[in-house]
């Protein structure tokens, strides 16, 4: 019998997110939004275009932009389409059976 290999769930932060995985630009949309200082920004949107391309790319490479439940975003490894904003593209892929989440305040606590 082949069990398979268990998920495995890692939360990150912001900076360490930046740290480990370089994002790739969005070359169809020179007005996405994610950008670095003056770099073309790096969200891609979830349709037309743009999704077929992120559809492409190594599932692994896929980042999903999400809006949670309690009013924070939540930057999700995989391609997801509950609550998505777009997808992230990153140059490194996160390991398999690998959930990666990076959560991503909306307000400052008082």
């Amino acid at each position: 019998m082949n069990n398979p290999m268990p998920e495995i769930f890692i939360e990150i932060s912001e900076d360490e997110f930046d740290n480990r995985y370089q994002l790739l630009e969005n070359h169809i949309n020179p007005h996405a939004s994610w950008a670095n200082g003056d770099r073309p920004g790096c969200l891609f949107e979830s349709f037309g275009d743009e999704l077929n391309f992120v559809n492409q790319q190594d599932p692994q490479t896929i980042w999903t932009l999400i809006d949670g439940d309690d009013g924070d975003m939540y930057l999700i490894s995989g391609l997801h389409f509950i609550n998505r904003v777009g997808y992230l593209l990153s140059t490194s892929p996160v390991p398999i059976n690998t959930t990666v989440q990076v959560h991503l305040p909306m307000s400052v606590d008082d």
